[in-house]
């Protein structure tokens, strides 16, 4: 009796093991296939250890935390400074006549009448940018985009519908060719008075009078009248009356660039050059992309009054050119 009493405790005591092992088992089963599942695994589980060195995704992410690394330690050891230029938030809209009227009477006739209707175009679209002491900016874009609107808002000639712009004007030079020349005077007198629209003194155009002259080729023509002037002539001397002056702290160029013939062009692209590496803060506008790329640090796309893009030139200027085609 006390002899079978024990084989049924050992028989027992087998089947619990048995129990025990086999519930072991099964979890150690489990703990591996979920292990396996979830994809996580630990360093001595050298069974699931995958290789993430050759994982495109895993290194697409390790290059964009090091590049966020590297931003956040060059903006540490940066210290602030405040822009040079700063557009806040700037819209700007033009009243546009729907009348045709052919003379101040019959616009005065039209306005008595109440004839005179009106409809808005919005030339910039809430632009908002900020330009640092001695950046080369370029701005980019189709025609009738705002590009030169923008520049002429920042130099002071227009005023914002919205927004505000913050700039020290005194130290702003607007280079804009053939403002302000009368096709009724002489090439010579159209010197002064553009000299004078720009900024400059009498004294200084008589001082500098003859670089002008030689600079723009146009020896024994300046007592012609400019209305009888081809547009490359035109564009030769509005170039070199623009250039004559000292460069300013903050140099803004209305397509200056493609000015007269490729002879012209190589010289007026050397003196831009001087003064865009002058050390002064430059905005241009410019239709050429290469001209962008070759000489800005930053590249602005506007296109219908909205800021696009901005960033590094080379990328700015490729989404513009896949856009245009």
């Amino acid at each position: 009796m006390i002899v079978s009493g024990m084989v049924s405790v050992r028989i027992l005591s087998a089947c619990i093991g048995c129990a025990l092992l086999a519930a072991s088992g099964c979890a150690v089963f489990l703990i591996c296939r979920n292990r396996k599942k979830n994809r996580y695994y630990d360093e001595e589980d050298e069974d699931f250890w995958e290789d993430l060195t050759t994982d495109e995704q895993w290194k697409r992410w390790q290059e964009e935390v090091e590049e966020a690394e590297q931003e956040m330690e060059k903006q540490q050891k940066t210290p602030y400074r405040a822009p040079v230029i700063n557009i806040d938030d700037v819209s700007m809209r033009f009243k546009i006549s729907e009348v045709n009227a052919g003379s101040f009477k019959e616009y005065l006739l039209a306005t008595l009448k109440r004839q005179n209707k009106y409809h808005e175009l919005e030339a910039l679209r809430h632009i908002s940018l900020q330009i640092q002491k001695g950046e080369v900016v370029g701005i980019i874009g189709t025609n009738g985009s705002g590009k030169s609107t923008l520049l002429k808002l920042i130099a002071g000639v227009l005023k914002p519908s919205e927004g505000s712009i913050s700039v020290d004007r005194k130290k702003v030079q607007l280079l804009t060719l053939g403002t302000g020349f009368d096709s009724e005077l002489t090439a010579r007198e159209n010197v002064y008075l553009n000299g004078a629209m720009i900024g400059y003194s009498r004294e200084f155009i008589d001082a500098n009078y003859e670089k002008i002259v030689e600079f723009a080729e146009l020896q024994g023509f300046m007592d012609e009248k400019i209305k009888n002037f081809s547009s490359g002539m035109m564009s030769r001397l509005g170039f070199a009356i623009a250039t004559a002056g000292e460069t300013g702290e903050i140099l803004i160029l209305d397509e200056v660039l493609s000015v007269g013939d490729i002879f012209f062009r190589k010289k007026s692209e050397k003196r831009i050059q001087e003064m865009i590496h002058s050390g002064s803060t430059v905005l241009m506008v410019s239709h050429s992309t290469d001209t962008i790329i070759k000489n800005c640090t930053r590249a602005v796309w506007i296109e219908k009054g909205v800021l696009k893009e901005i960033g590094d030139p080379r990328k700015v200027c490729e989404a513009y050119r896949k856009m245009a085609g």
